[in-house]
């Protein structure tokens, strides 16, 4: 089955930005769950695909999966990776996001095979 992409430039809050930043508002409260640790992971492991190595973006999200390491997370401290790197996310062309997630699922398939 071919995968659709949204029209370059059209992104879907809803399923872009809104998780990571209900992530975000979940750390410290008693309904953080590993759900929300995921969404958040998942902008970071994206963003350090896209981003030129070593380039203040790649810098923020390696810090952001850094910080995510942790068990116990500070709110105020991940707010400015996860909405810089949620940002420049939004900025992106579809088809360079759609083939960062691509390439994470691929190296996913293959590692549990």
């Amino acid at each position: 089955m071919k995968a659709r992409l949204l029209p370059l430039g059209i992104k879907n809050p809803m399923k872009t930005e809104l998780p990571a930043l209900v992530a975000l508002e979940a750390i410290g409260q008693p309904w953080f769950c590993e759900n929300h640790r995921t969404d958040l992971q998942a902008i970071g492991l994206v963003a350090e695909i896209l981003a030129a190595e070593g380039s203040q973006i790649h810098l923020l999200a390696c810090a952001l999966l850094s910080a995510l390491e942790s068990h116990e997370l500070a709110g105020d401290s991940m707010r400015p990776l996860v909405v810089s790197v949620s940002a420049w996310m939004q900025r992106q062309p579809n088809a360079r996001v759609q083939a960062a997630i691509d390439s994470l699922l691929a190296g996913m398939h293959k590692q549990a095979a």
